[in-house]
């Protein structure tokens, strides 16, 4: 995972910022936010999780 990159849980429609590994209430997480608004963590995962999520395919 890379700071900036982009994600999308496999097969769902939502694309995401991947915001890096931060403390959050009761732990690490891997925080992510929707495309659209970057700024705002949407969901975080922990790391045995990953490989639910896939980088984002760029199309043409």
């Amino acid at each position: 995972m890379n700071v900036g990159g982009k994600y999308n849980w496999i097969g769902q429609p939502e694309r995401l910022v991947y915001l890096g590994f931060n403390w959050s209430g009761n732990g690490f997480w891997h925080q992510f936010a929707l495309v659209d608004s970057p700024d705002k963590v949407w969901c975080e995962v922990l790391g045995r999780y990953l490989r639910l999520i896939e980088e984002t395919k760029e199309h043409p």
